[in-house]
């Protein structure tokens, strides 16, 4: 009597079983990375045992972000995963869309309203607290809202349109002086505005941002003009990392370098940045190593710190604090020329006494500065301010 054949899935379900287990033993000698590269984070790593965390269960969740962040061959199976996905119309990735013309888009959550009413409250109880001087609020509008004609069709974004027409409603209303980018923005979409693998806008957007600032902050502008330098053409972003798309699109980064004549002003040149965080000093905004690296965009004073200061040797007698994220990195250069000092805090990284800084400081006007997407999810500036 011949033998009974297995089903074929059966062996598929073996040898994938194999394979898994073949890799999960690799995988405990490949030892533990700290950092990833390709998608430019920490990565998890493995959970203290302990009664307490295996009693609530963080353990076993802890040991699976661990064992996901630390598996052998990750970026290659995120890759292989993206392309099956592809194949089969998705336009989405891991909360990227594909989008047209070579965009990749950060989808736009819509924001937990506790969050952002707590740092609203907090910018506006740090305004009543220093009323004397002024508060600047620039929440940068983001790819998902400035370049919808990119988005694929039926793309399902939250309205950051009207999550920014209320948060500056609300900031005006307390008194502080809101610059409104959108216009300016939809007004120069000729301009490539955001980078199509990295969730940043360009230098090219910043120094249109800067202008809008200069205006409504009354900095004549007049003696500085700039020539654009490109310093890579190999950056490959966050984005390309975090859906496994377009790997291999490198694109351009710039930053904008003073003319030298008989009108320009050299303070960018010789002013001086202090990185608090690290006790060291230096006489440039760009610290080029990092453009042999995988976050390029880092250039911009070797990427986020919790405390720096610029001191210029410009007349003026300003002093400016900004609260930022990373968008502000490529900015801050174009402030240099009209402050004394700028004092450069990024609330999710600083764990000082703002108020001592700002006395310690003499600060006389208050920038912050945010992307859309992290200004209405992070919570670091009113635990920061908190009493």
């Amino acid at each position: 009597m011949e033998k009974e054949k297995l089903p074929a899935s059966y062996f598929v379900g073996f040898m994938f079983a194999i394979l898994i287990l073949v890799l999960s033993i690799v995988n405990l000698f490949s030892g533990t990375k700290k950092v990833s590269e390709t998608e430019n984070r920490e990565l998890a790593q493995k959970p203290e045992l302990t009664a307490e965390a295996v009693g609530s269960g963080n353990y076993a969740k802890q040991y699976q972000e661990y064992f996901n962040d630390q598996f052998v061959f990750r970026d290659s199976w995120i890759q292989l995963k993206t392309g099956f996905d592809r194949l089969l119309g998705k336009v989405e990735e891991n909360g990227v869309y594909i989008g047209k013309d070579g965009y990749l888009i950060e989808k736009f959550e819509k924001p937990d309203q506790t969050t952002v009413n707590n740092t609203l409250g907090a910018m506006a109880a740090w305004k009543e607290k220093y009323k004397d001087i002024t508060h600047y609020a620039m929440i940068v509008p983001t790819a998902s809202e400035i370049l919808e004609d990119k988005l694929p069709a039926l793309a399902l974004t939250a309205d950051q349109d009207s999550s920014i027409d209320q948060a500056y409603q609300t900031l005006t209303g307390k008194g502080l002086t809101t610059i409104d980018l959108r216009d300016t923005f939809r007004k120069n979409t000729n301009q490539q505005l955001f980078y199509k693998t990295d969730h940043h806008w360009t230098t090219s957007a910043a120094y249109l941002a800067f202008q809008q600032f200069a205006e409504v902050a009354g900095l004549d502008t007049s003696a500085v003009t700039y020539e654009k330098m490109p310093v890579t053409d190999q950056f490959q972003g966050t984005l390309s990392a975090k859906s496994g798309c377009r790997t291999g699109v490198k694109e351009e980064i710039d930053v904008f370098i003073p003319k030298k004549n008989e009108n320009t002003t050299q303070e960018q040149v010789s002013s001086i940045v202090e990185y608090t965080d690290d006790q060291k000093k230096t006489g440039s905004f760009y610290n080029t190593d990092k453009l042999d690296q995988r976050n390029a965009y880092e250039v911009f004073f070797g990427g986020n710190h919790g405390l720096l200061k610029i001191k210029t040797p410009t007349t003026e007698n300003k002093r400016l604090l900004v609260l930022k994220d990373s968008y502000a990195n490529c900015f801050l250069p174009f402030l240099a020329p009209y402050y004394r000092e700028i004092v450069v805090v990024d609330p999710r990284y600083y764990y000082g006494d703002l108020s001592e800084l700002m006395e310690t400081e003499s600060i006389n006007e208050v920038l912050y500065l945010y992307s859309a997407d992290t200004f209405f999810a992070d919570t670091s500036f009113a635990a920061l301010t908190e009493e």
